[in-house]
């Protein structure tokens, strides 16, 4: 099995390729959306490929039409991205206008389109999503006019409307003349990170949760790295530990990777946790093991984070949670960081 070895930040002038960051803040967030979201509400699922049995031939017959498009690929999209018919986020079908005109600059203009979503958050609007036939244009004309309309409509003022035709996703910002982003929708999966940014609730009321750093594991897995590769870390710090459930700690941390850092999860058992207090300064130990025994369970070392070396493999799980996918690296040994003088 191919190994990928790390050496850390003191050794970088001999790799120059990885080090650690403890950003707190940014790394409470990542624990909490990510390890007590999944493991307390059991609100994460494993990650389902989209699409997977559908026959996009299908686009190209001359039946298949706009009806199917918002029922086969719509739907589906906006239920992965966490919106249901009822509750906080509800997906709204064929909401018509009671005035169905708009003035733009001294023109009245009739919109002649009813959406085939609004997406509301917190019962207040933030996005429209218009399915369209596979032949119809979703990029410019009579279809995005319409539905920039609606969006900008005095009963909806939204600032996102989004076009789907079976083949691509379109998707359009009422500040910006053109469109901010266009997808595939064959290749939904590789680019799902740049859907949920932008369409999904929190990306629509609390982006600031979205400036996550790429997932570590994700990253590695689209880089072509199998499951079960191992992972070694020459040292790797320790800014966050918590306790999730009985026999499950992570350690949350942001890894350089290049120019850039990858948020990554270390998730180990209790055997492994007793390793890492053996490994780490007396009082580091100390404060992690009365640290984890109260809530929340989690510890913060923001001073004098401390160092261990890690073997790990990347995890057979990916989750997915309203922010984010992830996949954790699982923990098979903690050792000793021996510092050269």
């Amino acid at each position: 099995m191919e190994r990928v070895h790390f050496i850390g930040a003191r050794s970088q002038k001999t790799v120059g390729f990885c080090s650690f960051v403890a950003n707190f803040s940014q790394l409470f967030y990542c624990l909490l959306t990510r390890r007590y979201g999944y493991r307390v509400s059991n609100n994460f699922k494993e990650v389902d490929v989209m699409f997977k049995e559908f026959d996009f031939s299908i686009l190209n017959d001359l039946e298949y039409k706009e009806d199917a498009v918002r029922e086969d690929i719509v739907k589906p999209i906006l239920t992965k991205l966490g919106y249901t018919p009822s509750g906080n986020n509800k997906m709204i079908r064929s909401r018509s206008l009671e005035h169905p005109f708009v003035y733009i600059g001294s023109q009245k203009r009739k919109i002649n389109i009813i959406p085939d979503y609004v997406l509301e958050v917190s019962n207040s609007p933030k996005l429209i999503l218009d399915a369209k036939g596979p032949n119809e244009d979703i990029l410019k004309g009579k279809n995005v006019e319409q539905a920039f309309s609606y969006a900008i409509h005095p009963d909806i003022r939204v600032r996102y409307y989004a076009l789907c035709n079976g083949r691509q996703l379109s998707i359009f910002d009422v500040t910006k003349r053109n469109h901010i982003a266009i997808i595939d929708v064959n290749e939904l999966d590789e680019n799902w990170d740049t859907v949920h940014r932008l369409l999904s609730p929190i990306a629509l009321t609390k982006p600031e949760l979205l400036n996550f750093k790429p997932d570590y594991g994700m990253y590695m897995l689209k880089a072509g790295a199998p499951r079960g590769q191992r992972h070694h870390f020459e040292p790797m710090g320790v800014p966050m530990i918590a306790k999730v459930e009985d026999n499950l700690y992570t350690i949350c941390v942001n890894i350089g990777f290049g120019e850039d850092y990858l948020a990554t999860s270390f998730d180990f058992g209790k055997k492994e946790y007793k390793q890492l207090l053996s490994c780490l300064p007396k009082e580091a130990s100390k404060e992690i093991r009365n640290g984890l025994r109260r809530q929340p369970y989690r510890v913060l070392l923001e001073e004098n984070t401390p160092e261990v070396c890690i073997d790990a493999i990347l995890g057979s799980g990916r989750y997915s949670n309203e922010n984010e996918e992830y996949i954790p690296l699982i923990v098979e040994r903690f050792r000793r960081y021996v510092k050269q003088p």
